[in-house]
């Protein structure tokens, strides 16, 4: 998931906003779970957060070894019930439950970890704003696509990009069944209402774009308000 540049970005996923301030992240047990599931933490002191139009990620300023901490990220809608609060001695903290991913790297007895980030030097406020709108309209989209095909599938992990630029199939390139060939025969006898092939998909990503550049434009005048 990380490169020299930062971190390895999904396919159509742009970044929204960015903080590299004094920003300090911890991972822990929800505290009504902490009496029947493993312990577990991980905290970093400073670091980069990033909202992108897919995830959350925070990159440590100086990534840990024992416990291992080099990064965090997650998809927007898995995180739950984020709260924001402040303090005179440490500023703002924005915390929320967090779903974990399969494979992920958090321990698979956890159903959800809790998620808190610190705001030594501001920053908080924009951020929130930016991941309410974020979520909602993300949230709108998985049902406009799950009206369209029925399902919604997790995005898949970027690819293996090894040296020399070559690139490593990844499980879902591995197991992929290429479709059918279509005849002209075949398709001179489809019904003259009925839609073209791959016509949902189509309609899915033409609103996948629609959102993102909804999503980008509002950003932009935000910064401009400022």
């Amino acid at each position: 998931m990380l490169n020299q540049g930062g971190f390895v970005k999904l396919q159509n996923e742009s970044i929204l906003y960015k903080l590299d301030s004094r920003i300090s992240c911890e991972l822990s047990v929800p505290p009504e779970l902490r009496a029947r599931c493993v312990p577990f933490q991980r905290k970093s002191d400073k670091g980069a957060l990033f909202l992108t139009s897919k995830r959350i990620i925070y990159l440590p300023a100086k990534p840990t070894q024992e416990p291992k901490f080099e990064s965090f990220s997650a998809p927007i809608l898995k995180f739950q019930d984020s709260t924001t609060s402040s303090s005179m001695w440490w500023g703002w903290v924005w915390k929320s439950d967090c779903i974990p991913v399969s494979g992920g790297g958090i321990p698979p007895e956890l159903p959800r970890v809790e998620v808190k980030f610190t705001f030594s030097d501001g920053g908080m406020i924009e951020f929130n704003e930016a991941y309410i709108g974020l979520r909602e309209r993300l949230f709108q989209w998985q049902e406009m696509r799950r009206e369209l095909d029925g399902s919604v599938p997790d995005e898949p992990l970027p690819a293996y990009e090894a040296e020399g630029g070559r690139q490593e199939p990844t499980s879902s390139d591995q197991l992929a069944v290429p479709p059918p060939n279509r005849s002209d025969s075949s398709a001179s006898r489809r019904a003259p209402n009925e839609p073209p092939p791959n016509y949902d998909e189509a309609q899915a990503q033409q609103l996948s774009n629609r959102l993102e550049d909804h999503i980008r434009g509002e950003v932009d005048r935000g910064t401009e308000e400022e």
